[in-house]
């Protein structure tokens, strides 16, 4: 799939996990250990998942509460030259997670989600590399 049309963008429901702030990770093993820390960290305060719309273009990923028109409910947005690593979780092909770094502060965050139907992310996850390579 080319991403370089500027309007084509992938929208796809799902569920949003949590967020931390993390040092650069150096490896993937960290990285993993980041998004399992998120998941656990978050079930052990019992902090409810919120279901989401992402949508990943050329511009970046935007994160809107439960609605699609892009006008409205706007969350998060990752411009896409800022998002470090994207992966998905081996143990749970439900869940993948992309690390961002924040322009203020030169910070990383890690943002992990939850797909609706079970390998769903993996086809989502090269678009998201791919279009960081086309920026």
């Amino acid at each position: 799939m080319n991403l370089k049309n500027k309007s084509l963008k992938l929208m796809f429901k799902s569920t949003y996990i949590g967020s931390m702030e993390m040092f650069r990770p150096a490896t993937r093993i960290e990285i993993v250990a980041a998004m399992r820390r998120v998941r656990y960290e978050f079930k052990a305060r019992g902090i409810s998942k919120k279901k989401v719309d992402l949508i990943i273009s050329i511009d970046g990923i935007k994160k809107h509460r439960g609605v699609w028109d892009e006008s409205e409910c706007l969350v998060m947005f990752h411009p896409i030259y800022r998002v470090f690593y994207v992966s998905h979780d081996s143990q749970d092909l439900q869940i993948f997670s992309y690390i961002a770094r924040d322009g203020s502060n030169n910070t990383f965050k890690c943002n992990v989600f939850k797909c609706s139907k079970k390998k769903k992310d993996i086809f989502h996850l090269p678009l998201i590399s791919q279009a960081s390579v086309n920026r």
